[in-house]
């Protein structure tokens, strides 16, 4: 039979709360997707919990569905984070190499590592990830792994990701009420990252904008590894917003409105003003809508404030000139209409929108821009467990031929 195992993740968005179950078979490399349930994110706002009982109704209700869906209940998972208290910095740590023969062992990589972590964080803040960018031995810049070099000094650039104690410490609480422990906690940017971005426009450097409910999430990678995460308070729920305010439907017609225009443009077959009938929206009068209106006048004008401070973030950021791949798009705001014209007007960078890989399962429903993260979660945990297990692996190796040696010391000396 061939040897799998199961990867569980719950993905908190700003709009919804999906629970994601695979399966990969190690024989094959290749995952199944055996259940998905996704439940609108009752409380939470902007993917903060503000009321703790109807977050857990809301965690455990898209629960609950995948474990029918999966047939076996789920006592732990990865979970996946996104949310404005998010920022990021970057630090560098120096330790001279302890092995007199000048050799790099784990050992030093994990001081070197500890070093970088060693700052002052701002209050209130804890860190989530360290992950490094690059190591320096005895001056060569550039090295991606320094594990058994030879050297005397070794330093590292390391990108640090923090998040607010006070959120983590509700959502810990939350999942912890309600039975399910927190194997990984992930930032969705780097969760995103792994379905939507090739490792070519990593090495190259490339800026991953997934736009989600209420907020956006920004990461910059170059030669590799991430060196911006940001987060801005705004999203697709904004247009959705727009539209119901300007067309005067509630927000749920807006949102049907605003998923069909998408659509209806792409066809590049219509007339300006179109019957509701065709949006899906019941009404007694014979209401239409003026397609002009809709996109140029509500919808374009918030697109391009959203772009505008995406470009605002990434000059901050001081790599706006290191990100040759350009942009790639992702999440369910990337699906709205005309968004690849207007990005390309404001930031003049190549441009893609990126759909999640094509992967066995349950796929019909989620393989779009929305579960970009979702997948990229199961993808990334599956990713994390191989690494640990080949650690393992070596560990073990590495043991085995110390006793090997020491038999064979000892073999001549027995009677």
């Amino acid at each position: 039979m061939p040897h799998s195992k199961i990867i569980s993740g719950i993905d908190i968005g700003t709009s919804k709360v999906t629970t994601i179950i695979g399966q990969y078979l190690d024989d094959e490399d290749k995952f199944n997707i055996i259940a998905v349930s996704s439940i609108p994110a009752t409380g939470f706002r902007r993917g903060q919990i503000i009321n703790l009982e109807q977050a857990s109704n809301t965690i455990i209700q898209s629960i609950e569905s995948a474990e029918r869906m999966a047939g076996f209940q789920l006592n732990s998972a990865s979970v996946c984070i996104s949310a404005p208290h998010i920022e990021s910095i970057n630090s560098h740590g120096v330790v001279a190499i302890s092995n007199p023969n000048g050799e790099i062992c784990q050992n030093d990589i994990d001081r070197v590592i500890e070093a970088a972590k060693a700052i002052s964080l701002p209050a209130g803040k804890e860190l989530i990830h360290i992950i490094p960018i690059r190591y320096t031995v005895d001056g060569q810049e550039g090295v991606i792994d320094p594990l058994s070099m030879n050297g005397v000094r070794l330093e590292v650039e390391a990108h640090l990701i923090l998040a607010s104690s006070p959120s983590l410490k509700n959502l810990k609480k939350c999942l912890e009420d309600i039975g399910v422990k927190i194997d990984n906690l992930i930032y969705s940017g780097l969760a995103t990252a792994k379905s939507a971005l090739t490792e070519t426009e990593k090495e190259l450097g490339v800026a991953l904008i997934d736009i989600g409910g209420s907020i956006t999430t920004i990461t910059i990678f170059n030669e590799g590894a991430p060196v911006f995460s940001s987060v801005i308070p705004v999203g697709a729920t904004n247009i959705t917003n727009d539209l119901a305010i300007g067309l005067r439907f509630s927000l749920e017609d807006a949102e049907k409105i605003k998923l069909r225009l998408t659509k209806i443009v792409e066809n590049k077959k219509f007339e300006d003003e179109i019957p509701l009938s065709q949006f899906d929206i019941n009404s007694d009068e014979n209401h239409k809508i003026s397609i002009q209106t809709a996109v140029n006048g509500i919808i374009k004008p918030r697109v391009e404030e959203i772009f505008h401070l995406i470009y605002e973030q990434l000059e901050n950021s001081g790599y706006h000139q290191k990100i040759p791949a350009g942009l790639v798009l992702t999440g369910g705001g990337s699906q709205t209409v005309n968004i690849k014209e207007i990005c390309e007007r404001i930031i003049p960078l190549p441009l893609r929108i990126s759909t999640p890989p094509k992967i066995g399962g349950i796929i019909d429903d989620i393989l779009n821009p929305a579960y970009s993260s979702s997948i990229g979660l199961l993808m990334l945990t599956n990713e994390n467990k191989n690494i640990k297990n080949n650690s393992t692996k070596k560990s073990s190796i590495s043991f085995n031929g110390f006793f090997d040696k020491i038999k064979k010391l000892i073999k001549p000396l027995l009677p």
